[in-house]
């Protein structure tokens, strides 16, 4: 063989097990998009106006607005697209006028603990559920414990207010709830030096 083929067959080779090097690199470490929001593990709320458009909170306080107002979390998980064991025990501070619930979920007597149990799917590394606001929920204190293939993976602590006039147009942040909680944007610890 020509010295000069085996210089480009060597070279070839090189380059190509430093591509494949690379790109399993890149399959393992995600990259933050820039301008990307960080994913987080978040209580929500989203509230429909008289124009039909949605409006979306990162807060915890829930404005009880009939057939307007959804709540849910949101948690970030991390890892590959999957069905997980789901376990969600909501507990509310008084008991709710009607229930509607699944096969999946079991009531409690006096209405105020459901568990529901379920499969659902991660996607993108991020499980999350909601609800609607029905005539007969309850004002006061929402608590979901989470619990994904057997472990406990968090809480999420809603506080549900009256709305009187029913009012649309109201800014869930702007309401008084004692367990309140509006996401803030934080900067990103630096990393620290090894000393």
């Amino acid at each position: 063989m020509h010295p000069f083929s085996r210089w480009l067959l060597a070279a070839s080779a090189s380059l190509l097990v430093a591509a494949a090097a690379t790109s399993a690199m890149a399959q393992s470490t995600p990259v933050q998009k820039p301008g990307a929001k960080p994913v987080r593990s978040i209580p929500y709320v989203s509230i429909t106006g008289d124009d039909g458009k949605q409006r979306h909170y990162e807060t915890n306080a829930i404005p009880l607005l009939f057939n307007r107002a959804c709540f849910g979390w949101r948690m970030y998980l991390g890892g590959p697209n999957r069905v997980v064991s789901l376990k969600e025990v909501l507990t509310t501070s008084q008991p709710a006028e009607q229930v509607i619930a699944g096969p999946e979920t079991e009531v409690s007597a006096d209405k105020t603990k459901a568990t529901t149990r379920m499969f659902e799917t991660v996607q993108d590394g991020v499980l999350q559920r909601s609800w609607c606001i029905i005539p007969g929920d309850p004002p006061g204190t929402y608590t979901y414990e989470i619990t994904i293939d057997g472990e406990p993976r968090g809480e999420f602590v809603f506080c549900a207010i009256e709305v009187p006039d029913q009012n649309p147009d109201t800014d869930p942040r702007e309401l008084s709830c004692p367990n309140k909680f509006n996401a803030v944007e934080r900067a990103q610890p630096h990393g620290r030096k090894a000393s």
